[in-house]
Formats: C-alpha cells, sequence, structure tokens
C-alpha cells in the first residue's frame, strides 16, 4: 500500500492549519482536527488535493473554512476526473463524390434478375430495343 499521497496530503493541511491555528488550539485538538480533515478529504487525488489546498491558503481566515475551501475549489476537477471515460468512437466518412469512378458494364451483359432490377427502378431504360443506363442515375 502507498502512503505517500496520505503522507503529503497531511504535510499539506498541517502546513495550512499552521496559518490560520487558533491560539487556544492545543496539539491534540489539532492532531483530531488533521484526522477528520483527511478523512473528509481521502477520496482526492493527490494532483487534485494539492490545487485545492492553494486555493484554500489563499483565501482562509480561520481552520473551518480549508476543508469547506478545499472541496469548494476541487468540485469541478474531481467531476472530471470521475467522468466517464468511453474510448474514442471512429467513423467512417464517405467521401462527397467518389475519388474514382468505374465505367458501368454495358446493360445487356447483366443478368436477367440485375435487369429487371434496373429497370423497375428507373436505372436502366430501353431505347430502340437496346438497354442504356439512364443519364441521372449513371452520374
Amino acid at each position: 500500500m502507498n502512503d505517500e499521497p496520505e503522507m503529503v496530503m497531511g504535510a499539506m493541511l498541517s502546513a495550512s492549519l499552521a496559518l490560520v491555528r487558533p491560539v487556544g488550539m492545543s496539539p491534540q485538538e489539532a492532531d483530531e482536527w488533521l484526522d477528520v480533515a483527511l478523512e473528509t478529504l481521502a477520496h482526492l487525488p493527490l494532483h487534485i488535493f494539492e490545487a485545492g489546498i492553494r486555493a484554500a491558503r489563499m483565501k482562509c481566515t480561520h481552520h473551518a473554512q480549508i476543508v469547506p475551501a478545499i472541496i469548494e475549489a476541487t468540485r469541478e476537477d474531481l467531476a472530471w476526473y470521475n467522468r466517464p471515460k468511453t474510448p474514442p468512437m471512429l467513423r467512417l466518412v464517405a467521401p462527397e463524390r467518389p475519388i474514382r469512378t468505374e465505367p458501368l458494364p454495358d446493360p445487356e451483359t447483366l443478368s436477367a434478375e440485375l435487369k429487371r432490377i434496373g429497370l423497375s427502378q428507373g436505372w436502366i431504360v430501353e431505347r430502340d430495343g437496346r438497354l442504356f443506363w439512364e443519364e441521372d442515375s449513371a452520374a
């Protein structure tokens, strides 16, 4: 188990408490405050906690403000950190127009079934007893 983040967090909280600690707070009360503060903030990753403690040091004037200030300062970063992380979705996009067009086969060489479908859909037209591709659909 890696206790380094907890030790760093404890040291930073202790330093912050030293800045605003009331004169009447005994060492035992300071230890209890540190224990509760560490337990309350234990869910924060170290890098997010460090940003929160810096923000708290700039605005806190009383030890009771430190933990709420850290929680408030880290709210958005923590939400981003805990967001569902899904792999990026790859999309295949067809070009707007074909890069290279293959010539269409002679409609006379198509199977009877393909000729029937082409005629019924209007892709193939019959003129003078011969089959031709409809100009609009062949383009």
